[in-house]
């Protein structure tokens, strides 16, 4: 098996909300051998270098992924293989910055059609989408509560999430039932215990049909895995990214009014089949975006690298 080094702040690891991030790496840990390092870990000293610290570990890593390159003191003198993962690249003068500084020679990303803007001498980019985690994101078999959920952050970043926030007062006038999850926040002590993704994945259970949106940068977020992992109907619009099939989404877009809107999920919350299509559809979809399978192509990924 392949022994690879993960390097992040163990503060970071166990309060980001985030979890999609580590989740990943967990299941890495279930078919290689993976030891999780950097500040806070046992052994680490945070103000020496990380080959200063590596060196400490006696050990020989095949790949060093790390998370954050750039607050590690000298990580990009190492002269093992480095490895970024990101889940977000529509910054591209700060990402390009990241990997540039940190000398890294293999770059994940989470986003297509963000990656297809990168384009690096002697860097290594590859596609692995989003993967949720199954014991998380499951169908919880709850009675349905809520007609319509409103899931992710609602801010400018994502327009469409905006949007379907003011027609939920129609639909509410009109008798529906609808709830939208509050953000917990991005940093909290007890985030690496999942308690608030399960709480939420508990919620889109619940529901019939949840709403979320691509955001500005058009990207396939993990919403659009965890929520048809749940057992929900999702609704909302296609990303850019083109590897998937995106048929299993109930499609509404900002070039909609909010009339357009209103019959589009009218339609599919009163046709029970028309529904539970969508529902079926995601579920088989989802089976191929678990963190095993994403585990499965990062290491085929690394070992292909490797060997080149």
């Amino acid at each position: 098996m392949l022994n690879i080094l993960y390097l992040v702040n163990k503060k970071t690891y166990l309060t980001k909300m985030s979890r999609v991030r580590f989740h990943g790496i967990e299941a890495l840990s279930k078919i290689a051998n993976v030891t999780m390092y950097g500040p806070g870990w046992q052994l680490y000293e945070e103000k020496q270098s990380v080959e200063y610290n590596i060196k400490k570990l006696n050990k020989n890593f095949e790949l060093v992924i790390a998370y954050k390159p750039l607050d590690l003191v000298k990580f990009g003198e190492i002269n093992i293989p480095k490895c970024l993962r990101y889940n977000e690249m529509y910054d591209k003068k700060w990402t390009q910055r990241e990997i540039l500084k940190s000398n890294a020679n293999l770059v994940i990303c989470h986003h297509l059609n963000e990656m297809n803007n990168y384009n690096i001498e002697n860097v290594k980019f590859e596609y692995i989408g989003h993967c949720a985690n199954k014991n998380v994101f499951k169908n919880y078999n709850q009675p349905k509560e809520y007609d319509f959920m409103l899931v992710g952050c609602i801010n400018q970043h994502y327009p469409l999430r905006l949007k379907v926030k003011q027609i939920f007062e129609k639909l509410k006038k009109k008798g529906y039932k609808c709830y939208i999850h509050p953000h917990p926040g991005y940093n909290l002590n007890d985030a690496h215990t999942n308690k608030y993704m399960i709480e939420m994945a508990k919620k889109i259970s619940k529901t019939k049909i949840c709403i979320t949106c691509s955001g500005v940068p058009r990207t396939r977020f993990g919403k659009y895995i965890e929520i048809p992992m749940c057992g929900s109907a999702i609704c909302g619009d296609i990303p850019l990214d083109k590897a998937d099939n995106y048929e299993y989404t109930i499609k509404i877009d900002t070039s909609m009014n909010e009339n357009e809107i209103i019959n589009i999920l009218e339609k599919h919350i009163k046709n029970n089949e028309l529904r539970l299509d969508h529902i079926k559809r995601g579920l088989e979809f989802s089976k191929n975006y678990t963190q095993e399978k994403y585990a499965e192509r990062l290491l085929d990924i690394i070992k292909n690298f490797l060997n080149k």
